[in-house]
Formats: C-alpha cells, sequence, structure tokens
C-alpha cells in the first residue's frame, strides 16, 4: 500500500505542479506585477500584487520550481520502472525506444493546435503586456509546427514559437536517456562509480559552458530523481514538513523580493534560479519520503490532475492566449474593472483549460503510449525474432 501510495503521490505532485506553471502563466499575462517590480511598482496601485511579490508566499506560480519539480519525478520514477522487480535489459530498451514517440506524439500535436488556433484566430489586448500578445502574432505555417513538434524542439534549438513550453521536451528526452544508460550499468555493466562519473560529467559540461545551464540544471534533477529512488530514505513528520516548508519558501523566490533580501546578499541575481533549483528536489524529497505527506499527496482530485497534467501542461499556452485573452476583453469591456476581468478570464479558462485536457489525455496522451509501445514491440521482435517485449 505504501508504495502504490507513493506513485500516486508522484502523480498529485505532478498534478500540483503543473497548475504553479498554469498560474505562473496566468499571472504573467494578467498580474505581471506578482513577478517582477524591478523597484517601478507602486504598492498604492498595485497593492495585492506587491504585497504577494514582497511575501514568502509566492511558491503558488512559481512555474521554474514546477519544472525542476517535473525533472526530478520523471528521474525518479523512470529510475523505479528501469529497475523494478522485473528488470532486464531489454526492458530498458523497450523504455528507450518508447521515449521519442511518447513525448513526440502530445508535443507535435500541441504544435499544430496552437497554428490551428493562430489561424482562425486573431486576438490581441491593448490592455495587456507584450508577453501574451507577442505570442501568436509570427509567421506561422503548417510544416513549420510540423519541424518544430517533430525535431526542433528534440534535437536543434529546444524551443517552439508555436508552443513556448516545449522547451523542456529536450531535457526530458536527454535526461531520460542519462537514466537508462546509469539503470543499464546497474543491471549489465557495472561499472563501479559509473553514476558518479556521469554526475561529474555533467557538472563539468555546465563549468565549461558546453552546454545550457537549463539543459545543465535539467539534467541534475533527472540525477537527483536518479538518486532519491535508489538512496532514498523515509523522514518522519518532525523532519518532513519543516523540509517540506522550507521547499516551498525556497520555490517563491524573486531576485527583487523583499523576503528573500538576505539570501540575494549571498547568491546575487542568482537567487531565483538557484532557490527554484533546489526547491524541485526539497519538496519533492519531503513528500516522496513521508508517509503523512504521501497520503496528503493521494487524494482523487490531485491524482486526476497528475493524470491530465502533460496534457494541461501542452495545451494551456493555445487557449490562454487566445480564450483567456477574450475573456478578458469581453469582460472588461463591459464592466472596465480590470481585476474584475483578469480574474474572471483566470478562472474561467483554468476550467476550460482542464476541460479540453480531458480530451487530449483520452485521444493523443494515452495514444501516443499505445503507439510508441507498439512501436517499441515491433522493434524488438525485428531484432529478436520470436522475442516480445518485457513490458
Amino acid at each position: 500500500m505504501y508504495k502504490m501510495n507513493k506513485f500516486l503521490a508522484v502523480e498529485s505532485i505532478r498534478g500540483v505542479a503543473c497548475l504553479m506553471v498554469v498560474f505562473s502563466h496566468l499571472s504573467y499575462t494578467f498580474f505581471p506585477y506578482l513577478h517582477a517590480f524591478n523597484g517601478k511598482a507602486d504598492p498604492n496601485i498595485n497593492g495585492i500584487q506587491y504585497f504577494i511579490h514582497e511575501s514568502p508566499f509566492a511558491f503558488f506560480f512559481s512555474g521554474s520550481a514546477a519544472v525542476y519539480m517535473f525533472f526530478v519525478l520523471s528521474g525518479f520514477i523512470l529510475t523505479k520502472v528501469a529497475l523494478s522487480h522485473s528488470s532486464s535489459p531489454q526492458k530498458i530498451f523497450s523504455m528507450s525506444i518508447k521515449r521519442y514517440p511518447r513525448l513526440m506524439i502530445p508535443a507535435l500535436t500541441s504544435c499544430l493546435i496552437a497554428f490551428l488556433f493562430f489561424l482562425i484566430f486573431d486576438i490581441t489586448s491593448p490592455n495587456l503586456g507584450e508577453w501574451i500578445n507577442k505570442y501568436g502574432a509570427g509567421e506561422y505555417s503548417f510544416f513549420g509546427a510540423m519541424y518544430s513538434g517533430l525535431i526542433d524542439v528534440f534535437f536543434v534549438s529546444g524551443q517552439s514559437a508555436y508552443n513556448p513550453v516545449l522547451w523542456t521536451m529536450k531535457i526530458e528526452l536527454i535526461g531520460s536517456f542519462v537514466i537508462y544508460l546509469i539503470c543499464l550499468n546497474h543491471l549489465v555493466f557495472k561499472i563501479k562509480y559509473f553514476p558518479i562519473m556521469v554526475l561529474f560529467l555533467i557538472i563539468s559540461l555546465i563549468g565549461l559552458k558546453w552546454i545550457e545551464n537549463s539543459l545543465g540544471l535539467g539534467l541534475l534533477s533527472f540525477y537527483g530523481g536518479y538518486a532519491f529512488s535508489i538512496y532514498g530514505k523515509k523522514i518522519p513528520g518532525v523532519v518532513a514538513f519543516p523540509v517540506l516548508a522550507l521547499g516551498i519558501y525556497l520555490a517563491g523566490a524573486h531576485n527583487d523580493s523583499g523576503s528573500y533580501s538576505f539570501l540575494s546578499s549571498l547568491l546575487g541575481q542568482k537567487i531565483y534560479i538557484a532557490c527554484n533549483f533546489f526547491a524541485g528536489f526539497i519538496v519533492v524529497y519531503a513528500i516522496l519520503f513521508n508517509a503523512s505527506l504521501i497520503k496528503l499527496f493521494s487524494g482523487r482530485l490531485t491524482v486526476f490532475m497528475g493524470k491530465v497534467s502533460f496534457s494541461v501542461y501542452l495545451i494551456h499556452m493555445p487557449i490562454l492566449s487566445t480564450l483567456g485573452v477574450y475573456l478578458f476583453e469581453a469582460v472588461y469591456s463591459y464592466s472596465g474593472m480590470y481585476g474584475l476581468s483578469a480574474i474572471t478570464s483566470s478562472i474561467l479558462t483554468v476550467l476550460f483549460i482542464y476541460l479540453v485536457s480531458t480530451v487530449f489525455y483520452s485521444q493523443v496522451d494515452v495514444r501516443g503510449m499505445l503507439i510508441s509501445k507498439y512501436l517499441s514491440d515491433v522493434v524488438i521482435k525485428k531484432i529478436k525474432p520470436n522475442g516480445h517485449s518485457s513490458v
């Protein structure tokens, strides 16, 4: 039961983290002062945003911390599956074959959906900032969307003008193969200190600036998930709850927030990246290695949110930039009240995102998993006649 609930907790953390990403992009769109003031905001005009930004309670819209949580969870769960009781080199090979199509099919579909939205809708708002208005305002094409979702985000730039959240796909793909290689060493090669060598290599590549910081920190997060899976130990509530509180506090860090001024004196302008990076590790460990927190994060709602989290993550930006902006303009033109318009459109947009995500999950994400498994089975049977996939 403990192990089963731990897997449910993994799903729940994903669900909560994904909602944090959605809230982050909602705040960039409608409440930009939540993220950064740069000394320009007037607390008498933007009082609530000013208070939240200056407080240690900004974690709920911390998209960066959420992404690092995703990476740690991916490393954790991939290691658990690869080194389960039915582990074999063939199983890891099968997982490796499945990984790209499993990520690519939903990512590509999200690019095509974004292109379709940009083709049909031309929605901008003079009352909102450049961040949301410039998304969807470029030159887009069907073949551009295909290239972006099939190749560019995975193997070339790692960026997408069609769906900017796809910057994580390259990290997910490379990080997954790093985990598979380490797990394969556990089963076959058994090279002593190989995991430490991999860690040293990642750190060296970051230090030498041979890879981007985003990729390097993402790979370190995957490695952290692997380490948690292999070496993680249960911790009592008296330790877990303060540790979780620390992780939540770090997740709310911003460079110019008053509640983090003492950390700014130590880390300077690196406080945002550093704190969000470590928050991803701390939050995941505190929850997954304490029975009470595992139980707390095994509820039906958060597990459901986790199940559709990948779908929500992939489709929320096209919906936000079209429906969200349209709703804001509709309410604002009627009421003339910015706050009411922003809150109303945010609530309705989030509800619509989760409604659409259930369809995307069943029709795209699940089918993508089935297709990737089929491709894996075909490849393995061709390599080993009369053989069969072990997963």
